[in-house]
């Protein structure tokens, strides 16, 4: 049992050895961006997220549209469709406005930011 506990210990301790030594070691390169390439600055990363985001939300927004255009025309002269459509409509733009002005706010804080330094 001695034997056992002793072993245990002394292969505990060799296991940390490579730990305690890369610790210890100076870092030469840095950190850096584990993922080069597209998004490497904020700057980048924010377009690449606005154009994420647009390309799922234009076709949800054609549809949303057409649902409103759909509506207006079916309504046959019933208020509260008539009603549903407009605010379809109304809020679809709103969301197309939003949405396709994301990348103009974008320019526009950076640029002050940019300006700042």
């Amino acid at each position: 049992m001695i034997h056992f506990v002793r072993v245990a210990c002394l292969g505990s301790a060799l296991a940390t050895l490579p730990n305690i030594a890369f610790a210890l070691s100076p870092l030469s390169q840095g950190l850096g961006n584990p993922a080069p390439g597209a998004g490497a600055t904020l700057q980048d990363f924010v377009y690449l997220l606005i154009d994420i985001i647009q390309w799922v939300a234009l076709p949800v927004l054609a549809l949303c549209i057409i649902y409103a255009g759909f509506t207006l025309v079916s309504a046959g002269g019933d208020e509260k469709k008539i009603a549903s459509g407009k605010l379809w409509l109304v809020s679809s733009l709103i969301g197309a406005t939003i949405i396709l002005g994301a990348r103009v706010i974008a320019n526009i804080i950076f640029g002050t930011a940019q300006l700042l330094n």
